[in-house]
């Protein structure tokens, strides 16, 4: 359940341009042929709802239904008074709640008379919400539009760019806040989360990799313990919806802390030039300062807030060069491992 601030602000996010994104997805899924528009939501998958409506669902799973004409409907089964609240802080749409969103998705396409419905990510769409629907609505057709949808989203417009962009204000002053005089990595950590929160960060994940020599993996508070010769401080957190993250290394000993600082400054100076492959850029930037290890991008993928789209392995696909994206870079500098991560591309 997320622990942080949840408001709208329509100087932030104007109804206006939500307008423009949904107007965009109708366009996409008319092309196809599709009357209406369905994409399933829980905690982590959230993204796609965000996107069209401004708010980020939590704790409970539901169904956004975005109708060739009509008003877009987010059917949830929370209760009623929680209804209202979101209804405050989501600027598009109507917000219904119900033991069932599904028949009740089922039944609004009945009603419009819909016979052919486009569905996010149906591959991974819950089947009893898809039973749901098909029996309320009969002889609909659910199809795949995870790729019409990616079209209308595979861009970054002003509003997300600023969401953004006080996002990762808000991240690195949050990482930058860490206190490197404590030994354990809980004291280590907590001012990173307090400076976030402060900040208005609806959701914060702060992680630690208490030592680099022994594990890469990254803990919750629960598992931490003492801090080792190299370790490294995660940040992730959500403003407003605009997720990102900040990742950085540090070592005890001066020497190897100039060496890592040098590559976290490559990192914040990176740049991904016109026509530019990523991994090129990757080479370019950080080749200098050690062995790549390992590379990775993330951006907004359908339901997801951040999901892979490039990696040093090249089995990630569908990186959008034009939208702003998180780097995940991790070397070997001199025998010792260092991490970093930070939005790129604003």
């Amino acid at each position: 359940m997320r622990r942080g601030l949840m408001a709208w602000d329509s100087s932030e996010v104007p109804v206006s341009a939500l307008a423009e994104r949904l107007a965009r997805l109708r366009c996409e899924l008319a092309a196809e042929g599709v009357e209406g528009f369905v994409a399933y939501t829980n905690i982590a998958r959230g993204g796609a709802v965000w996107w069209l409506t401004g708010f980020t669902p939590y704790w409970n799973e539901g169904l956004l239904y975005a109708p060739a004409n009509n008003e877009m409907i987010f059917a949830t089964a929370l209760s009623k008074r929680v209804a209202e609240w979101i209804s405050s802080v989501m600027p598009a749409g109507e917000v219904t709640t119900t033991p069932s969103p599904s028949a009740l998705i089922g039944e609004h396409i009945a009603r419009h008379g819909a016979k052919r419905i486009g569905i996010l990510e149906l591959d991974d769409f819950p089947a009893g919400h898809a039973q749901a629907i098909l029996q309320a609505a009969p002889g609909v057709e659910l199809v795949d539009v995870t790729q019409a949808f990616a079209r209308a989203r595979n861009t970054s417009d002003p509003v997300e760019r600023l969401l953004l962009t006080k996002a990762d204000a808000l991240v690195q002053n949050a990482c930058a806040a860490v206190n490197l005089a404590q030994a354990e990595a809980r004291s280590f950590i907590a001012p990173a989360e307090s400076v976030a929160r402060l900040g208005g960060a609806e959701e914060c994940f702060t992680l630690v990799a208490c030592d680099l020599a022994a594990s890469r993996a990254f803990v919750r508070t629960e598992y931490m313990g003492a801090l080792g010769e190299t370790f490294a401080a995660r940040v992730s957190l959500a403003y407003k919806g605009a997720w990102t993250r900040h990742v950085r290394s540090f070592s005890k000993t001066e020497f190897l802390q100039q060496k890592f600082d040098k590559a976290h400054a490559a990192l914040m100076n990176f740049t991904l030039h016109p026509g530019e492959a990523l991994g090129v850029a990757v080479e370019r930037a950080f080749g200098a300062f050690g062995r790549i290890v390992n590379w990775g991008a993330e951006q907004p993928r359908g339901s997801f807030p951040l999901a892979p789209v490039a990696n040093f392995a090249d089995t990630a696909q569908g990186f959008t060069a034009i939208a702003p994206f998180v780097l995940d870079a991790e070397l070997e500098i001199d025998g010792r491992r260092w991490i970093g991560s930070r939005l790129i591309g604003l």
